[in-house]
């Protein structure tokens, strides 16, 4: 096996980026599977696993971008792995929140609020592949933490 089989292996997350149908929903719900993975096995390798996958998918990216110059390839989901694991870091093991986390990060990585769809348009690198996703992430951090507050408050 090449490099270049090992950096495809990434940015499909393992294959299901060749998914032939709604790559980027089975991205997330990889992603999804691997944050459960990863807090059930010890929350500080969640934690970790979020900044090595976001460095691995610039990396990864960039050189998918320099071989077949596609900037955003349908076959490249592990910025939705990333976002998703983004999404779920303060649902803790509240099921609803972790299926909301999903289906907001979704709405959030189709519609790409500002500054996503800004990103998206204007950095046409590894890094701009990978922080539309990351924003969406966050959006849905703030959107969750923003449910949890009203519902323990009553507001």
């Amino acid at each position: 096996m090449n490099n270049l089989d090992y950096n495809k292996i990434i940015i499909t997350f393992f294959g299901v980026g060749f998914i032939p149908f709604a790559p980027g929903t089975f991205g997330s719900l990889a992603g999804l599977v691997l944050g459960l993975v990863l807090i059930s096995i010890n929350i500080y390798l969640f934690y970790f696993s979020i900044p090595i996958l976001f460095i691995l998918g610039i990396i990864s990216s960039n050189i998918h971008q320099k071989t077949t110059g596609e900037k955003d390839d349908s076959i490249i989901v592990i910025d939705e792995v990333v976002g998703q694991l983004i999404a779920m870091l303060c649902v803790g093991n509240n099921i609803s929140l972790i299926i909301a986390s999903f289906v907001l990060f979704r709405i959030f990585d189709i519609l790409k609020p500002w500054p996503a769809s800004y990103i998206d348009k204007n950095i046409h690198n590894g890094l701009g592949v990978m922080l539309d996703d990351v924003f969406a992430g966050i959006y849905v951090v703030i959107v969750i933490m923003g449910m949890e507050y009203l519902f323990i408050n009553g507001a």
